[in-house]
């Protein structure tokens, strides 16, 4: 996909005859170059899932991230005391509509069990922003998780609200703003 565009863009370049001559006989304007080599484009997906819930004198916060290109992440803070937090990056959350994952909190393991499926129309997304010398272009869509999730610690089972709750496919250019 993205040497068509750019065999498209060059092909654009070469009709109006702005362009340079490359090796391979193509016609590519030197700014064109230049963005192309510092650009680096990579397909994300995965879900987020923000989740709160409280049961029985226990208040849980659940924070779910899945990336199929980058580490997953799961927190749960539980009372909103530090001492009983905890997370971890476990190899997979969601897997065929089933969340099964945890963190060990003070010796007693903390499961986040459910389902989340997607539903709902697809909501396109394009963001713009710079971060660590790189500006970022993410360009894709999220869709809404349904969810039925629940927290089980220590014999309590916390039924767990998420906002927000989706699933997201994204195209992430990243371009060196450095100069470097």
């Amino acid at each position: 996909m993205r040497t068509t565009a750019y065999a498209a863009l060059a092909a654009t370049t070469a009709l109006i005859g702005l362009g340079t001559a490359t090796a391979a006989g193509a016609t590519e304007a030197p700014a064109e170059t230049a963005a192309r080599a510092a650009a680096e484009v990579v397909k994300e997906k995965g879900i987020v899932l923000e989740c709160t819930g409280k049961a029985h004198g226990l208040a849980a916060y659940v924070n779910l991230y899945e990336n199929d290109v980058y580490a997953n992440y799961v927190q749960v803070i539980l009372n909103d005391d530090p001492a009983l937090a905890k997370s971890r990056e476990p190899a997979d959350i969601l897997d065929a509509g089933e969340i099964r994952t945890g963190v060990r909190i003070a010796g007693k393991q903390a499961r986040v069990v459910g389902t989340a499926v997607r539903y709902g129309a697809k909501k396109h997304v394009h963001e713009e922003y710079d971060d660590a010398g790189q500006h970022i272009v993410a360009d894709g869509f999220h869709r809404r998780l349904g969810y039925e999730l629940a927290l089980r610690y220590d014999g309590t089972t916390v039924p767990l609200r998420c906002a927000p709750a989706f699933y997201y496919s994204l195209n992430v250019t990243k371009t060196d703003t450095t100069g470097g």
